[in-house]
Protein backbone atom coordinates (compact mmCIF):
# COMPACT_ATOMS: atom_id res chain seq x y z
CA UNK A 1 0.00 0.00 0.00
CA UNK A 2 1.43 3.03 -1.22
CA UNK A 3 2.74 6.15 1.82
CA UNK A 4 -0.42 8.44 2.30
CA UNK A 5 2.19 11.12 2.03
CA UNK A 6 4.13 10.47 -1.13
CA UNK A 7 1.38 12.23 -3.61
CA UNK A 8 1.56 15.37 -1.13
CA UNK A 9 5.49 15.08 -1.87
CA UNK A 10 5.46 14.86 -5.16
CA UNK A 11 2.41 17.56 -5.50
CA UNK A 12 5.58 19.86 -4.18
CA UNK A 13 7.71 19.52 -7.14
CA UNK A 14 5.03 21.74 -8.62
CA UNK A 15 5.91 24.72 -5.74
CA UNK A 16 7.48 26.95 -7.97
CA UNK A 17 4.31 27.36 -9.30
CA UNK A 18 3.63 29.75 -6.32
CA UNK A 19 1.24 28.54 -3.02
CA UNK A 20 -2.01 31.17 -4.40
CA UNK A 21 -2.26 28.81 -7.05
CA UNK A 22 -1.59 25.23 -5.07
CA UNK A 23 -3.69 26.59 -2.77
CA UNK A 24 -7.02 27.00 -5.01
CA UNK A 25 -5.76 23.87 -6.76
CA UNK A 26 -6.01 21.71 -3.63
CA UNK A 27 -9.26 23.23 -2.57
CA UNK A 28 -10.58 22.37 -6.13
CA UNK A 29 -9.30 19.19 -6.32
CA UNK A 30 -9.37 18.06 -2.67
CA UNK A 31 -7.24 15.91 -2.99
CA UNK A 32 -3.12 15.43 -4.02
CA UNK A 33 -4.05 12.22 -6.53
CA UNK A 34 -6.82 13.94 -7.95
CA UNK A 35 -4.60 17.13 -8.14
CA UNK A 36 -1.80 15.61 -9.99
CA UNK A 37 -4.29 14.22 -12.64
CA UNK A 38 -6.07 17.15 -13.06
CA UNK A 39 -6.93 18.55 -16.73
CA UNK A 40 -5.53 21.57 -18.65
CA UNK A 41 -9.53 22.15 -19.18
CA UNK A 42 -9.63 21.75 -15.27
CA UNK A 43 -7.14 23.89 -14.31
CA UNK A 44 -8.21 26.60 -16.31
CA UNK A 45 -11.40 26.49 -14.39
CA UNK A 46 -9.15 27.70 -11.12
CA UNK A 47 -9.44 31.53 -10.80
CA UNK A 48 -5.30 32.44 -11.44
CA UNK A 49 -4.59 29.50 -13.53
CA UNK A 50 -4.04 30.50 -17.46
CA UNK A 51 -2.36 28.59 -20.30
CA UNK A 52 1.33 28.89 -19.55
CA UNK A 53 0.61 27.92 -15.93
CA UNK A 54 -1.36 24.72 -16.62
CA UNK A 55 0.73 23.61 -19.38
CA UNK A 56 3.69 24.05 -16.70
CA UNK A 57 1.75 21.89 -13.74
CA UNK A 58 1.01 18.98 -16.50
CA UNK A 59 4.54 18.24 -17.31
CA UNK A 60 6.11 18.71 -13.45
CA UNK A 61 2.97 16.51 -12.52
CA UNK A 62 3.71 13.65 -15.28
CA UNK A 63 7.21 13.06 -14.16
CA UNK A 64 7.00 14.33 -10.24
CA UNK A 65 8.83 12.28 -7.83
CA UNK A 66 8.07 12.91 -4.02
CA UNK A 67 10.73 16.04 -3.19
CA UNK A 68 11.94 13.88 -0.34
CA UNK A 69 11.75 10.57 0.90
CA UNK A 70 9.17 9.40 3.83
CA UNK A 71 12.03 7.50 4.96
CA UNK A 72 13.62 10.63 5.68
CA UNK A 73 10.77 12.30 7.74
CA UNK A 74 10.90 9.13 9.40
CA UNK A 75 14.53 9.11 10.60
CA UNK A 76 14.57 13.03 11.54
CA UNK A 77 10.99 12.35 13.31
CA UNK A 78 9.64 15.09 11.13
CA UNK A 79 5.79 14.74 10.76
CA UNK A 80 3.79 16.18 7.68
CA UNK A 81 0.94 17.95 7.89
CA UNK A 82 -0.95 17.97 4.49
CA UNK A 83 -3.37 20.35 3.97
CA UNK A 84 -6.28 17.76 4.67
CA UNK A 85 -4.65 16.87 8.20
CA UNK A 86 -6.59 17.09 11.19
CA UNK A 87 -3.57 19.01 12.49
CA UNK A 88 -3.13 21.64 9.87
CA UNK A 89 -3.56 24.84 11.62
CA UNK A 90 -7.26 25.77 11.06
CA UNK A 91 -7.15 29.52 10.57
CA UNK A 92 -3.74 28.74 7.66
CA UNK A 93 -6.27 27.16 5.53
CA UNK A 94 -8.30 30.45 5.11
CA UNK A 95 -5.68 32.40 3.66
CA UNK A 96 -5.22 32.53 -0.29
CA UNK A 97 -2.01 31.31 -0.26
CA UNK A 98 -1.81 28.52 2.69
CA UNK A 99 0.94 26.44 2.31
CA UNK A 100 0.29 22.75 1.03
CA UNK A 101 2.28 21.14 3.60
CA UNK A 102 4.07 21.98 7.01
CA UNK A 103 6.88 20.03 7.98
CA UNK A 104 6.75 19.82 12.22
CA UNK A 105 9.31 18.28 14.30
CA UNK A 106 8.11 18.39 17.81
CA UNK A 107 6.13 16.35 20.64
CA UNK A 108 3.06 18.98 21.00
CA UNK A 109 1.27 19.66 17.90
CA UNK A 110 -2.33 21.34 18.60
CA UNK A 111 -4.13 23.97 17.10
CA UNK A 112 -7.54 23.47 18.80
CA UNK A 113 -6.45 26.48 21.00
CA UNK A 114 -6.77 29.92 19.28
CA UNK A 115 -3.31 31.20 18.24
CA UNK A 116 -1.55 34.66 18.66
CA UNK A 117 1.85 35.90 17.00
CA UNK A 118 4.33 37.78 18.70
CA UNK A 119 6.57 39.35 17.15
CA UNK A 120 9.22 42.48 17.10
CA UNK A 121 12.61 43.69 16.65
CA UNK A 122 15.79 41.31 16.86
CA UNK A 123 18.01 43.87 18.96
CA UNK A 124 15.58 45.35 21.26
CA UNK A 125 15.68 47.16 24.56
CA UNK A 126 15.57 44.80 28.02
CA UNK A 127 12.04 46.59 28.63
CA UNK A 128 11.19 45.06 25.44
CA UNK A 129 12.53 41.51 25.95
CA UNK A 130 10.37 41.54 29.60
CA UNK A 131 7.21 42.78 28.24
CA UNK A 132 7.48 40.16 24.88
CA UNK A 133 8.08 37.56 28.07
CA UNK A 134 5.77 39.15 29.92
CA UNK A 135 2.90 38.91 27.41
CA UNK A 136 3.55 35.72 25.99
CA UNK A 137 3.37 33.82 29.30
CA UNK A 138 -0.12 35.69 30.95
CA UNK A 139 -1.45 35.28 26.85
CA UNK A 140 -0.24 30.96 26.91
CA UNK A 141 -1.72 31.05 30.77
CA UNK A 142 -4.92 32.39 29.07
CA UNK A 143 -5.24 29.54 26.31
CA UNK A 144 -3.14 31.48 23.94
CA UNK A 145 -0.72 29.39 21.16
CA UNK A 146 2.00 31.31 21.23
CA UNK A 147 3.62 31.77 17.69
CA UNK A 148 6.57 33.13 16.58
CA UNK A 149 9.67 32.75 14.17
CA UNK A 150 12.51 31.98 16.69
CA UNK A 151 14.27 34.82 15.78
CA UNK A 152 16.63 36.57 18.49
CA UNK A 153 15.03 39.28 19.92
CA UNK A 154 11.41 39.36 20.82
CA UNK A 155 10.85 36.34 18.96
CA UNK A 156 12.81 34.42 21.36
CA UNK A 157 11.56 36.13 24.21
CA UNK A 158 7.95 35.34 23.00
CA UNK A 159 8.86 31.58 23.04
CA UNK A 160 10.22 31.53 26.36
CA UNK A 161 7.55 33.37 27.91
CA UNK A 162 5.05 30.81 26.81
CA UNK A 163 7.50 27.64 27.70
CA UNK A 164 7.47 29.74 31.46
CA UNK A 165 4.13 29.39 31.57
CA UNK A 166 4.35 25.47 30.56
CA UNK A 167 2.21 25.51 27.55
CA UNK A 168 3.39 24.61 24.08
CA UNK A 169 4.72 27.77 21.58
CA UNK A 170 5.35 26.86 17.85
CA UNK A 171 7.97 28.33 16.07
CA UNK A 172 7.12 28.93 12.02
CA UNK A 173 10.99 28.83 10.16
CA UNK A 174 12.78 30.24 7.23
CA UNK A 175 14.54 26.86 6.86
CA UNK A 176 13.70 23.62 7.32
CA UNK A 177 12.45 22.04 10.61
CA UNK A 178 16.16 19.83 11.23
CA UNK A 179 18.48 22.38 10.48
CA UNK A 180 19.48 24.68 13.24
CA UNK A 181 19.03 28.58 12.72
CA UNK A 182 20.37 30.70 14.43
CA UNK A 183 22.62 28.65 15.74
CA UNK A 184 22.88 30.89 19.19
CA UNK A 185 19.10 29.94 19.85
CA UNK A 186 19.66 26.01 20.05
CA UNK A 187 18.52 25.53 23.14
CA UNK A 188 14.99 27.51 22.80
CA UNK A 189 14.82 24.99 19.63
CA UNK A 190 15.65 22.58 21.91
CA UNK A 191 12.61 23.58 24.58
CA UNK A 192 10.20 24.54 22.05
CA UNK A 193 10.57 20.56 20.49
CA UNK A 194 10.32 19.35 23.63
CA UNK A 195 6.95 21.42 24.58
CA UNK A 196 5.61 22.39 21.25
CA UNK A 197 6.71 22.27 17.50
CA UNK A 198 9.19 23.61 14.90
CA UNK A 199 6.63 24.24 11.57
CA UNK A 200 7.96 25.08 8.03
CA UNK A 201 7.25 24.99 4.50
CA UNK A 202 10.41 24.22 3.21
CA UNK A 203 11.94 21.08 2.79
CA UNK A 204 14.23 19.26 5.74
CA UNK A 205 18.08 20.60 4.83
CA UNK A 206 17.11 23.49 3.88
CA UNK A 207 18.69 26.71 4.43
CA UNK A 208 17.41 29.81 5.28
CA UNK A 209 17.40 32.65 2.26
CA UNK A 210 16.82 36.23 1.97
CA UNK A 211 13.76 35.74 1.00
CA UNK A 212 12.71 33.57 3.23
CA UNK A 213 12.06 35.44 5.76
CA UNK A 214 9.09 37.35 4.39
CA UNK A 215 7.10 34.25 2.58
CA UNK A 216 7.40 32.68 5.68
CA UNK A 217 5.81 35.93 8.14
CA UNK A 218 2.50 35.10 5.72
CA UNK A 219 2.34 31.57 7.99
CA UNK A 220 2.90 32.92 10.98
CA UNK A 221 0.30 35.48 11.16
CA UNK A 222 -2.16 33.08 8.67
CA UNK A 223 -1.91 30.58 11.94
CA UNK A 224 -2.73 32.92 13.63
CA UNK A 225 -6.20 34.85 15.04
CA UNK A 226 -4.10 38.30 15.55
CA UNK A 227 -0.56 39.49 15.63
CA UNK A 228 1.11 41.40 18.09
CA UNK A 229 3.96 43.58 17.54
CA UNK A 230 6.32 44.98 20.24
CA UNK A 231 9.58 47.44 19.57
CA UNK A 232 9.81 47.10 15.99
CA UNK A 233 11.61 50.44 13.73
CA UNK A 234 10.23 51.40 10.12
CA UNK A 235 12.01 48.88 8.80
CA UNK A 236 11.57 46.34 10.76
CA UNK A 237 10.31 42.74 9.19
CA UNK A 238 8.18 42.06 11.77
CA UNK A 239 5.79 45.11 10.14
CA UNK A 240 5.57 42.76 7.10
CA UNK A 241 3.82 40.25 9.51
CA UNK A 242 1.48 42.74 10.38
CA UNK A 243 0.65 44.28 7.05
CA UNK A 244 0.34 40.72 6.12
CA UNK A 245 -1.89 39.86 9.23
CA UNK A 246 -4.24 43.02 8.07
CA UNK A 247 -4.52 41.56 4.72
CA UNK A 248 -5.98 38.61 6.22
CA UNK A 249 -8.34 40.17 8.34
CA UNK A 250 -6.65 39.47 11.59
CA UNK A 251 -6.22 41.71 14.13
CA UNK A 252 -2.83 43.32 14.99
CA UNK A 253 -1.85 44.68 18.67
CA UNK A 254 0.96 47.39 18.77
CA UNK A 255 3.03 47.80 22.53
CA UNK A 256 3.44 51.81 22.19
CA UNK A 257 6.99 52.97 23.01
CA UNK A 258 8.70 56.21 23.18
CA UNK A 259 8.50 58.41 20.89
CA UNK A 260 12.42 58.93 20.79
CA UNK A 261 13.52 55.41 20.63
CA UNK A 262 13.64 54.15 16.75
CA UNK A 263 12.37 50.95 17.83
CA UNK A 264 9.24 52.64 18.64
CA UNK A 265 8.88 54.31 15.78
CA UNK A 266 6.93 51.24 13.66
CA UNK A 267 4.61 50.63 16.20
CA UNK A 268 3.47 53.82 16.84
CA UNK A 269 2.94 53.90 13.03
CA UNK A 270 0.90 50.69 12.90
CA UNK A 271 -1.31 52.38 16.04
CA UNK A 272 -1.98 55.47 13.88
CA UNK A 273 -3.10 53.55 10.69
CA UNK A 274 -5.25 51.48 13.18
CA UNK A 275 -3.57 48.67 15.14
CA UNK A 276 -5.11 48.53 18.98
CA UNK A 277 -2.79 50.40 21.16
CA UNK A 278 -2.45 47.66 23.97
CA UNK A 279 -0.45 48.12 27.60
CA UNK A 280 -1.41 44.53 29.32
CA UNK A 281 -1.96 41.14 28.07
CA UNK A 282 -4.97 41.47 30.17
CA UNK A 283 -6.37 44.00 26.90
CA UNK A 284 -5.84 41.03 24.43
CA UNK A 285 -7.62 38.34 26.59
CA UNK A 286 -10.99 40.76 27.47
CA UNK A 287 -11.08 41.23 23.66
CA UNK A 288 -11.33 37.51 23.00
CA UNK A 289 -13.13 37.05 26.29
CA UNK A 290 -15.62 34.55 24.07
CA UNK A 291 -13.15 32.32 22.37
CA UNK A 292 -11.07 31.29 25.09
CA UNK A 293 -10.87 28.06 26.47
CA UNK A 294 -11.26 28.97 30.24
CA UNK A 295 -14.65 30.65 28.77
CA UNK A 296 -15.98 28.25 27.05
CA UNK A 297 -15.56 25.72 29.80
CA UNK A 298 -17.88 28.05 31.89
CA UNK A 299 -19.79 28.97 29.25
CA UNK A 300 -20.71 25.23 29.12
CA UNK A 301 -21.14 24.58 32.80
CA UNK A 302 -23.35 27.54 32.64
CA UNK A 303 -25.85 27.45 30.30
CA UNK A 304 -26.64 23.46 30.99
CA UNK A 305 -26.78 22.07 27.40
CA UNK A 306 -26.84 18.64 26.92
CA UNK A 307 -26.02 17.31 23.44
CA UNK A 308 -28.42 14.69 22.39
CA UNK A 309 -27.80 11.53 20.00
CA UNK A 310 -27.34 12.96 16.67
CA UNK A 311 -25.60 15.81 18.03
CA UNK A 312 -23.19 13.88 19.66
CA UNK A 313 -22.98 11.44 16.21
CA UNK A 314 -21.79 14.02 14.57
CA UNK A 315 -19.36 15.68 16.52
CA UNK A 316 -17.64 12.74 16.89
CA UNK A 317 -17.35 11.90 13.15
CA UNK A 318 -16.14 15.29 12.73
CA UNK A 319 -13.37 14.61 15.32
CA UNK A 320 -11.33 12.37 13.22
CA UNK A 321 -10.68 15.00 11.11
CA UNK A 322 -12.20 18.49 9.40
CA UNK A 323 -14.93 17.37 6.66
CA UNK A 324 -16.45 18.81 3.89
CA UNK A 325 -20.39 19.48 3.69
CA UNK A 326 -20.63 16.92 0.81
CA UNK A 327 -18.48 14.34 2.30
CA UNK A 328 -21.12 14.29 5.42
CA UNK A 329 -24.13 13.92 3.08
CA UNK A 330 -22.21 11.29 1.01
CA UNK A 331 -21.77 9.76 4.71
CA UNK A 332 -25.67 9.28 4.86
CA UNK A 333 -26.45 12.32 6.89
CA UNK A 334 -29.82 13.67 5.36
CA UNK A 335 -30.01 17.22 4.51
CA UNK A 336 -33.04 18.34 6.46
CA UNK A 337 -31.54 16.73 9.71
CA UNK A 338 -28.30 17.95 9.09
CA UNK A 339 -28.49 21.28 8.26
CA UNK A 340 -29.86 22.46 11.27
CA UNK A 341 -27.66 20.33 13.41
CA UNK A 342 -24.52 22.23 12.10
CA UNK A 343 -26.06 25.46 12.49
CA UNK A 344 -26.58 24.28 15.79
CA UNK A 345 -23.81 23.25 17.25
CA UNK A 346 -21.89 26.08 15.27
CA UNK A 347 -24.02 28.12 17.33
CA UNK A 348 -22.65 26.94 20.41
CA UNK A 349 -19.47 26.86 19.47
CA UNK A 350 -18.98 22.97 19.00
CA UNK A 351 -17.77 23.15 15.40
CA UNK A 352 -15.92 25.64 13.49
CA UNK A 353 -16.97 26.63 9.90
CA UNK A 354 -14.71 27.52 7.18
CA UNK A 355 -15.24 29.40 3.77
CA UNK A 356 -15.34 26.29 1.78
CA UNK A 357 -18.29 24.79 3.78
CA UNK A 358 -15.83 22.17 5.76
CA UNK A 359 -16.62 21.72 9.51
CA UNK A 360 -14.33 20.93 12.57
CA UNK A 361 -14.99 20.80 15.66
CA UNK A 362 -13.56 22.87 18.39
CA UNK A 363 -11.41 23.08 21.60
CA UNK A 364 -15.00 23.35 23.66
CA UNK A 365 -16.08 19.62 22.38
CA UNK A 366 -12.43 18.14 22.48
CA UNK A 367 -11.77 19.59 25.92
CA UNK A 368 -15.52 17.91 27.01
CA UNK A 369 -14.89 14.64 26.26
CA UNK A 370 -11.32 14.16 28.20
Amino acid sequence: MQDKRIPWLKLLQTASLGPTLLAGLIKYAKTPERALSCSKDELLAIPGWDNRRAEKFIKIAAEAKPACSPEKLDQENIKLIDFNHRDYPPYLREIPDSPLILFAKGKVIDFTHPSIAIVGARQASQTGYEIAKDFAEELAKAGFNIISGLALGIDTYAHLGALAAGKPTYAVLANGVDVIYPRSNQRVRSSIIEKGALLSENLPGETPRPWSFPIRNRIISGISIATLVIEASNRSGSLITARLAAEQNREVFAVPGSIKSVNSQGTLNLIKEGAFLVTDPQDIIDYYKDILPEQKIELEQTEGYALNKEEIKLLEQLSAQPLHLDKLIDAGWERDLLFPLLLELEMRNYLVKYGDNTYQTTYKYTKGRQ
